[in-house]
C-alpha cells in the first residue's frame, strides 16, 4: 500500500511543471513595423510576423497576448519581465547574454541610412561621414546601439523618436537627413502615412554581419521548459515553410 501511495506521489510531483507551465500566459511584444506587425482596425495585432508568432504559439498549447509598443519600450519589457517573448529582434554580440534567443525567425535584410532622393548634397562612403548628418532613429535599436558603440552622441549624430513614423515625419519635413531601415518596410510606411510621392534613396549600407540574426527572444528569467517548447515549435514551422516552398 505504502509503495502505491509512493508511485502515485511521484506520479503527481512529474505532472506538477507541465500544468504550472501550461497556465502561465506568455506576453508577447513587438512594435508597428509594416507589413510584418501592426495594429488591426479591431484593436488585434497583424502582420506576416505576427501570423507566424500565432502559428507558433499556437502549437504550443500556451496562453499568450501579444500587444504593440514603442520600440524602447517593447525592449525593456523583455528585457526585465518574466515570460516576455519578443519578436522580431536582432541578435547581436551587445544583446547575446542578455536574452534567451529562438533563431531564425525572419531572414535579415539589407540595412542601408536613406535621404530624401532631392537630397543630392548627402555623400557618405565611411560610417564616420555618417556623423555629419542628423539620423532619426529609436532608442535601444540595434543600429542605435552600435551607432553608440561608434562614438555617435544624441541630439547631436542621432535624433532620438519614440516611433518610427515620427522619424519618417520629419524626414519628409526636412528637419532630420537620414533615416536607417529595410527598404521594401520604409516604403509600405511612407504610402500608409499618405507620402505617396515621396521618394528615398539609400546613401550607405550598413555590414551585415552586425547581427547574427533575425528572431525571437525570451526574457532570461523565463522557465527553460517554455523556452525549449517555443523552440520546437519554431523549428517544425521553419521546416514546414521550408518544405512548402521547396515543393513549388
Amino acid at each position: 500500500m505504502k509503495t502505491i501511495s509512493t508511485l502515485l506521489l511521484a506520479g503527481i510531483m512529474m505532472q506538477i511543471p507541465a500544468v504550472v507551465m501550461a497556465a502561465e500566459t506568455i506576453e508577447v511584444v513587438t512594435e508597428i513595423w509594416e507589413p510584418y506587425s501592426y495594429l488591426l482596425p479591431d484593436g488585434s495585432v497583424g502582420g506576416t510576423s505576427t501570423a507566424k508568432i500565432r502559428r507558433i504559439l499556437d502549437k504550443t498549447g500556451l496562453k499568450y497576448t501579444i500587444k504593440v509598443y514603442p520600440w524602447a519600450r517593447a525592449y525593456r519589457t523583455a528585457l526585465n519581465k518574466k515570460n516576455v517573448l519578443i519578436y522580431s529582434i536582432y541578435r547581436t554580440k551587445k544583446r547575446e547574454e542578455k536574452f534567451q534567443w529562438l533563431c531564425p525567425f525572419l531572414p535579415v535584410e539589407p540595412v542601408h541610412a536613406y535621404a530624401l532622393q532631392t537630397r543630392r548634397d548627402i555623400r557618405i562612403n565611411t560610417l564616420d561621414e555618417l556623423k555629419l548628418y542628423l539620423t532619426a532613429i529609436p532608442r535601444e535599436d540595434y543600429v542605435y546601439q552600435y551607432l553608440i558603440e561608434q562614438g555617435f552622441k544624441e541630439y547631436k549624430h542621432l535624433d532620438i523618436t519614440p516611433t518610427y513614423d515620427i522619424s519618417l515625419h520629419k524626414l519628409v519635413k526636412q528637419r532630420i537627413d537620414l533615416i536607417i531601415g529595410a527598404g521594401p518596410s520604409i516604403n509600405k510606411r511612407l504610402k500608409s502615412l499618405g507620402y505617396k510621392r515621396v521618394k528615398l534613396t539609400p546613401v550607405y549600407k550598413f555590414d551585415p554581419r552586425m547581427v547574427a540574426g533575425n528572431c525571437m527572444a525570451f526574457n532570461l528569467a523565463t522557465p527553460p521548459g517554455i523556452v525549449e517548447k517555443v523552440r520546437k515549435a519554431l523549428l517544425q514551422v521553419n521546416q514546414a515553410i521550408e518544405n512548402k516552398a521547396f515543393s513549388k
